[in-house]
């Protein structure tokens, strides 16, 4: 199953600054919850956390306009936490997670969910996290927190319904890699610039390896990841605080906590010479793929970063726009959004238009970004990106499920909430001479990573 995904950095820049309460707070058994804090959020709103004994945390958001609210359990496990000849079993898993449980048939989940009016019941693997999605009337809080807790813990693991969903992975693949020019220029770039992390290979797993596992790998997978301590539960929406924790209290309070893998740090240096590769594709038009090794999300320059993404493809003004669209090299060039613990890559793409070489766009950009650091943005530059950002985040925050990602997002891959409530002041306080430093750290043109489609 997959989500279409709007960027993950940019929601964060509407929460306030941390202020809000921290500390004990009463739960409505009596018993107190082992940690609890406050964050202001958009306007009026507020996110209260709180962490249950078993290390389960919920988010959660009260906002009455509608009776609706999300409801979303991310699992702080992806791609990153495979090993080489088993990449794919995260996402294989997240498939398996809609079949039958040891209380509930294969296929009853759907059933009673969709009879019971959810929309947008979905699910999504990433590098580090893996999301199940719901939004329901509001008097369907305790059907969904009986069915997510059932399958956290009861998941049947069985050879059949394995092979099945191996099988719909196999054909997914097909479609989004194998049989996509963009899905396979994406994989060789991140296998150039990563040699020994997991995030070399890509999240939907190789063929080989999908081939090789068993029914036991996914077995052994689920009871490893899938536990109170490794999930955060974000609830957003026409719900009370207080009734949340007491339905989430009776069906997950008494799950057990695992011992999980953990995280651990893998050295992968950024490239000290270029790295490339060139792909003849089933295309009509060169196309090009560059990446730059950039830090984690949570990172202090994911600001100043953000800030260089829009200076160089936020709109027809952007200097890469003005370069490349303009002049006619291009018929489009945009920057993938990074969304990673561990540092990941700043992707440039550019579709060239037809009979111009990537070879060609590729100069260009490395000359626009050493004139970036040559000739830094005015006051009026930097004022337009910030404004820009600030549009798309109001404009991606509209939704309950919208609110609800990004509170997920942030607090299993960027680093929690805390870090995400200074992007903002960091955002405002972002100067040229912090832009110059990002570019000179993280854009050296001997460090880049350069996949190249050219047509067959």
């Amino acid at each position: 199953m997959n989500k279409l995904h709007y960027c993950p950095l940019l929601p964060i820049l509407l929460i306030a600054g941390l202020t809000g309460c921290t500390g004990k707070s009463t739960r409505p058994d009596g018993h107190e919850s082992r940690k609890a804090q406050s964050h202001p959020l958009i306007g009026t709103f507020q996110a209260y956390r709180h962490t249950l004994d078993n290390g389960l945390k919920i988010i959660i958001v009260e906002d009455h306009s509608s009776p609706t609210f999300a409801y979303q359990t991310w699992y702080r496990v992806g791609s990153f936490n495979e090993r080489k000849g088993r990449t794919g079993l995260a996402h294989l898993f997240e498939h398996m997670m809609f079949k039958g449980t040891k209380t509930m048939k294969e296929g009853e989940f759907d059933r009673i969910l969709e009879a019971a009016g959810t929309k947008g019941l979905n699910a999504f693997t990433g590098k580090d996290h893996t999301a199940y999605i719901q939004e329901l009337p509001s008097d369907k809080l305790e059907l969904i927190a009986r069915l997510e807790s059932d399958r956290m813990v009861n998941l049947v693991v069985d050879k059949k319904s394995f092979e099945t969903e191996r099988e719909v992975v196999h054909n997914e693949r097909k479609l989004r890699t194998e049989n996509s020019p963009n899905g396979l220029m994406h994989q060789a770039l991140f296998e150039l610039a990563f040699t020994k992390h997991s995030y070399r290979w890509p999240v939907i797993g190789y063929k080989q390896d999908l081939d090789a596992m068993s029914a036991q790998d996914a077995e052994e997978f689920y009871r490893l990841h899938y536990s109170p301590n490794n999930a955060t539960i974000v609830l957003v929406g026409d719900v009370d605080r207080d009734e949340v924790l007491a339905v989430i209290q009776k069906y997950y309070g008494h799950l057990a906590a695992q011992p999980t893998s953990g995280q651990q740090k893998i050295d992968d240096s950024a490239p000290v010479s270029p790295r490339r590769k060139q792909l003849r594709l089933n295309i009509k038009i060169d196309t090009l793929f560059m990446g730059f090794r950039v830090p984690e999300t949570a990172s202090r320059e994911t600001a100043s970063l953000m800030i260089i993404k829009n200076l160089l493809t936020g709109g027809k003004s952007s200097r890469l726009s003005r370069a490349l669209v303009d002049t006619g090299m291009a018929s489009s060039i945009a920057v993938y959004d990074w969304d990673s613990r561990e540092p990941s890559l700043f992707i440039i793409r550019a579709d060239m238009q037809k009979g111009k070489r990537a070879t060609k766009v590729e100069n260009i950009i490395i000359k626009e970004l050493a004139g970036l650091l040559k000739s830094p943005p005015d006051q009026t530059e930097l004022e337009r990106a910030r404004n820009t950002l600030l549009l798309s985040t109001m404009e991606n925050l509209g939704s309950n499920p919208e609110k609800a990602d990004f509170i997920g997002r942030h607090e299993t891959t960027g680093g929690g909430l805390e870090a995400g409530t200074l992007l903002i002041s960091q955002l405002r306080s972002v100067t040229a001479a912090d832009i110059q430093s990002a570019l000179r750290k993280y854009f050296s043109s001997s460090s880049r990573t350069v996949v190249t489609g050219v047509p067959k």
